[in-house]
């Protein structure tokens, strides 16, 4: 490996631990395009958000999905990032064997901390559902990268579930979690913001504890639970890059009605200094309950991304085992951060890249796993 992409790597992993994305945001002037979506940019309003199609943004442009609106959020770093999306997804549709329709609408929902903070996601599940549906079906979460929760990456991902007929023949509720309370996409491009809101949610207290983080990831469970239809008993969550923290914090939370956790490319700094959470100590329930509602875990990672270090990840793991959680690591070779998101080819830096072999394999033990625990 060159002189050079040793520096790049170095100087890209101090700056993501407080600012994942700084290196490679821009602003754009706004458009008037309106996106699947019921806000307004300074003051968003999602709990009137309606039911739209799931996959009207594919018939957006670019540059419309790469800058923000008086009507919606910017949903994409730049052009490039939207069209590698719009391709991606596109040919996932085309090529599902059941052809299904999805659709979503924004939702506003509260986490009780002291601050009453709003936070922004999004919800998707197959257009066919009728609200009256008896049937109970399985709940996901999808927690965000540091791009935030406006990123098409998540919509495209929570669409690709809710149509996968062969992994959920009864379909499946998928929730787009905000973790940092953005309804406008403004974590594309307010590094400062965004630095500042990450700080106070992942950085423990001085008992080891992440309270507002907890609250959080509560009130998205909370948020999916309450959908229509969707089996409260029955839930999954997977997390992208910064979305590692909560889908660990999620484990240490000892939640009986979750029964998977995978982390794609997760970041894990700074777990070091979180409390001790074992099996025993978790819960007040009996040994045998321990025993079977922690959930199977599965982190996917790449040997050569700088920005998860192998202790953070040895830490991660040790604390995953600890609590009990049946623990596999997928830890592929020659793949860099961010493996799973085709857009990362359009990445200036070097610590960037798709990787289409990790992406699909660690695609299909997620299903796997899913299979085996969902249904």
């Amino acid at each position: 490996m060159c002189k050079s992409f040793l520096r790049l790597s170095i100087i890209s992993r101090i700056l993501l631990q407080s600012n994942p994305i700084h290196a490679f945001t821009s602003i754009r002037k706004p458009s008037s395009q309106m996106i699947c979506l019921s806000q307004r940019r300074m003051t968003p309003s999602f709990s009137s958000s309606s039911w739209d199609s799931g996959t009207g943004i594919l018939s957006l442009a670019p540059s419309d999905l790469s800058q923000p609106s008086s009507t919606g959020p910017q949903l994409a770093k730049d052009v490039d990032y939207a069209e590698a999306i719009l391709k991606a997804w596109t040919s996932d549709a085309n090529e599902r064997t059941a052809k299904q329709l999805s659709t979503c609408r924004n939702i506003e929902y509260k986490c009780n901390s002291k601050d009453d903070t709003s936070l922004y996601g999004c919800i998707y599940r197959r257009s066919h559902f009728m609200e009256g549906n008896a049937s109970s079906i399985p709940g996901l979460i999808l927690f965000h990268t540091g791009a935030g929760p406006q990123d098409m990456f998540l919509r495209w991902k929570a669409d690709s579930l809710v149509n996968d007929k062969e992994l959920f023949p009864n379909g499946c509720v998928v929730l787009i979690a905000d973790i940092i309370g953005d309804g406008e996409g403004w974590a594309w491009t307010d590094r400062l913001r965004y630095e500042t809101v990450r700080k106070s949610i992942l950085v423990p207290d001085e008992k080891g504890e992440r309270n507002e983080l907890k609250c959080r990831i509560q009130a998205a469970i909370d948020t999916l639970s309450a959908q229509p239809g969707v089996d409260a008993k029955q839930i999954a969550a997977l997390g992208f890059c910064m979305g590692g923290h909560p889908i660990l914090e999620l484990a240490r939370m000892n939640v009986p009605s979750v029964k998977v956790l995978v982390t794609y490319h997760g970041v894990f700094d700074g777990v070091d200094r979180l409390s001790h959470v074992s099996s025993n100590g978790a819960s007040s329930t009996s040994d045998d309950e321990l025993t079977t509602t922690k959930p199977s875990v599965l982190v996917c990672t790449g040997e050569d991304d700088p920005f998860v270090g192998k202790q953070d990840l040895a830490v991660a793991t040790s604390m995953f085992n600890d609590i009990g959680c049946n623990c596999r690591v997928m830890s592929f070779q020659n793949t860099r951060h961010g493996f799973t998101n085709p857009a990362q080819d359009y990445n200036p830096s070097d610590a960037f890249a798709f990787n289409e072999d990790s992406y699909s394999k660690s695609w299909s033990a997620t299903r796997d796993l899913l299979k085996r625990h969902l249904n």
